[in-house]
Formats: structure tokens, sequence, C-alpha cells
């Protein structure tokens, strides 16, 4: 028993020992490999640079197409949510919504008129059963019946994935059949992207500062062992088409436009744009209205909803931003919005037009770089390396548009990473598979619980 019990001792030691390297293996490969970006490429500032301008917005008919309200990222009791599944739609319906996707956890929607599949993990269905939409509300609320024939879409096949995980590491999936009843892995984003993409669907990141914690230290948005990990999936999964940047009040995701930022320097190099989506994420009633798309479309319709996230022809508006607008900023009036974006490619000059605003910044490489409705991008091209997006802010919230890919003729001719070693990649395998055990996790909660006390105890 005793020789058992030394053999078992000497083992668990023998396991430490060996993650304990690991872990300073890979920290040790990461401090060699992860260098500042801004050390990377140095802008030149004396030579004024002409650019090609890729805007998302090209196929946009700003005199007949609409703009479309929508929330695509809601819950129910149907999960975790306090509103029931057809009391939630409702509401939706009654604030005006041209859109709806109803991502309840680990819950494919088969539509508004059909009962949510329940999971292990629908713990609120536990205490009472969600109600569905009957079939004759259904058709009314489709069609816009009571509201002067403007109907709400019903997006089928959409689902928040990885239900169940501690670490929130949660994919939306778009017109997909995956994701039903599946706890989820810790820690990985990967795994559903790929899943999504495989089913022929399409899929974005949801509210990333609340797993790196940059609400918490701004320089983990900034960090590009961080940047990399997102930017790797961005590169590898084109049907993952972008990422929150706004999620409910902005708590979680006050830094998620900093990351965002920091994504697009290095991913346009690689000939792709990640777009910003903004959602309420409602599990209340309360969170509806906070944070919210505006879709370009000719016609109300699935097909041309999954084309405008595709391609980006879509804005991402929210009353709450915290580094935006400040922390005491109160919405009053209608949102800002964008009504029409011209493009003079002699000139290199972008021109927005939209109602409800007060002030339009121009964003590039996460600085502010102009304001005004147009910027001639000649004039800033010490300050410009790939990209520019806008902000309209106005009394009744932010309005963010998407990039403008900008390519100077040196696009693509020089990358941000290189590519990663086997070894390399053996320890950032390894690692992860450690960060992605249950009891790892748990251990990590609960240290982040306890740090979270100690600082509580310390301020008073």
């Amino acid at each position: 028993m005793k020789k058992t019990k030394k053999a078992a001792a000497i083992a668990a030691s023998a396991s430490t020992a060996a993650v304990g390297g690991l872990f300073i293996l890979k920290s040790a490969a990461d401090k060699k490999r992860f260098t500042s970006h801004d050390d990377e490429k140095q802008i030149d500032g004396g030579t004024v640079k002409e650019f090609k301008i890729t805007l998302p917005y090209a196929q946009v008919d700003w005199d007949t197409w609409h703009s479309l309200k929508g929330n695509l990222h809601t819950h129910s009791r149907a999960s975790d949510a306090g509103v029931d599944f057809a009391d939630m739609i409702e509401a939706y319906y009654e604030h005006d919504y041209d859109i709806l996707c109803m991502t309840d956890h680990g819950i494919i929607n088969h539509g508004w008129n059909k009962p949510p599949r329940r999971t292990l993990f629908s713990f609120q269905s536990y205490f009472k059963k969600p109600r569905h939409l009957t079939d004759e509300r259904y058709s009314e609320i489709l069609t816009g019946a009571d509201r002067g024939g403007r109907g709400m879409l019903d997006v089928k096949e959409c689902i928040e994935i990885n239900s169940a995980v501690l670490t929130k590491s949660h994919v939306n999936g778009y017109f997909t059949n995956v994701g039903q009843g599946k706890r989820g892995r810790e820690n990985d984003f990967e795994r559903p992207v790929r899943a999504v993409e495989v089913s022929g669907g399409i899929s974005h990141i949801n509210h990333p500062g609340d797993w790196i914690e940059s609400y918490t230290d701004i320089k983990n948005a900034e960090d590009p062992k961080n940047i990399k990990f997102f930017a790797d999936i961005f590169r590898k999964y084109k049907s993952c088409v972008g990422m929150e940047v706004f999620n409910r009040i902005d708590i979680d995701t006050c830094a998620d436009r900093v990351l965002w930022d920091e994504i697009l320097k290095v991913v346009i190099p690689y000939g792709r744009n990640v777009f910003g989506f903004s959602n309420s994420d409602a599990h209340s009633l309360s969170d509806i209205d906070t944070s919210f798309g505006t879709y370009m479309m000719k016609e109300n319709t699935v097909e041309n909803l999954r084309n405008c996230m595709e391609t980006g022809a879509f804005f991402a508006v929210t009353k709450f931003a915290k580094r935006e607008l400040g922390k005491d900023f109160v919405a009053k009036g209608d949102y800002p919005r964008v009504t029409r974006i011209t493009v003079d490619d002699d000139r290199d000059i972008i021109t927005l037009q939209g109602v409800n605003f007060n002030e339009i910044q121009w964003i590039a490489d996460g600085k502010i770089i102009a304001h005004g409705e147009s910027i001639k991008l000649r004039d800033y091209s010490d300050k410009i390396s790939c990209y520019v997006r806008a902000q309209l802010i106005g009394d009744g919230g932010i309005c963010l548009t998407q990039a403008f890919i900008l390519d100077d003729g040196t696009l693509g001719q020089t990358f941000p990473f290189e590519d990663d070693t086997k070894a390399e990649q053996f320890l950032d395998k390894s690692v992860f598979r450690i960060k992605s055990i249950l009891i790892y996790v748990f251990a990590q909660e609960m240290y982040r619980l306890a740090k979270k006390k100690a600082k509580k105890r310390f301020k008073k």
C-alpha cells in the first residue's frame, strides 16, 4: 500500500513538472516570436500615397435599398434567460425590429412557431416550459399584418455554440445544423467555427473581451498573443465573417473595438476583412435596443441577410459605448444612421451622408485621424496602413461602419506574422489541451474569483 501511494505521488509530481515545463517552454517561445506590431511595420511619413479602395457597401443601392434594424444574438427561457421564448419575440416586434435571430445556448431555432428543443443545459426551462408562437400569430409577425405590412424576419437555423462552457468562448452559428445540445469545449473557438463552415453556414465570434478579460485590462486587447489567436481563426475560416464589437451595455466588451482594430491591421494584409457586429445578447427585456445592427438590403429575406453578413453591408449601432461615448452617456432620441457612402476613386476621397449625428470620426489603426463627412485619404498617408473606418456620434448613440480596405500598392507584400514552426505548433496545442481540461478551468475560475475578492478588500 505504501509503495502504491509513493508511486502515485511520484507520478503526480512528474506530471506536474511536465505540465509546468510545457508552460515555461511556451512562454519562452511566445516572447521570442511576438513582437510589437508597431515595430514590424513603419508607415512612411514622407510619401503621399494613392489608394485602391475596397468598399464593403459597393453593391448597395442607396436610393432603393432599405436600412433594416436587426438583432442577431438573442436568448430566452429556452436556455438561460428570464423571458419566455414567445414573449422575447413579441417584445422585439413591438420595438420595431425587422430581423431577429433567436440564438439560445445550444438550441437551434427551427422557427418561432415550433417548440424549442430543450437540452440538458436549458435550466430555466426546467421551471417553466417555454411557449412558442401559434401559427396564426407567427404569420401575422412575418407579414407585419398589424404593423403596416412591415414584417419581422425569422432567421432559422441559428444558435449560440459552446453552450455550457465556463470560459464563455461562445460562437454564433447561422444557417447551420450543428451545436444542438452540445456543451462545448473550454476556450475553443475554432472547433465550432470549423463545424459551422463544414455545414455550409457562417459564424461570428461573440464578446471576445469577456474571454480575454480586456474589460479589466485594456492591454489584453493589445496583446499580440490574443490578436494572433483570433487572427488565425479569421485567416483560416472565411465563413467566420466577424466578431461582436458591441454587446449589450458594453461592460465586458468595452475594449473590443481596440481588439477589432488590432485584428484588422494583421488580417487585411492576408486579403480578408473582419466585420464588426453589434447585438443586444438579450437575456431580459431591458436588454432590448441596447445594441443592434442596421442591415442594407433590397428586400428583407434570409438570402439577402446572409449576403449582407458576408459582404459587410451593415453597420454596428449602440447606445452604450464606454470608451467612445463615456460611462455616463445617456442616449436621447434617434440613433445615428448612414444614408449614403460615395467614393471618389480619382482623388481618393470617401464621403458619408447620414442623419441624427453630431460628429463623424475617421479611424485608422485604432486612432482617430480625421473629422468630418469626407476624408481625403492622401492627406493622411502617414497615418494609414491598410484600412480606415468611420464612426458617427450623436445624441442617440454611435454607429460604426465596416473597415474600408486601402491598398497603396504594397498590400500583401509583407505579413505581420511568420508561419509557426512545428515546435511552436506542438507547444500551442499541448498547452491549449491542458487549458481546456475542465478541472484546470475550474481551478482558474476559482483563482480569478479569489483575486477579485482580494482587490475589493484592498480597495476598502
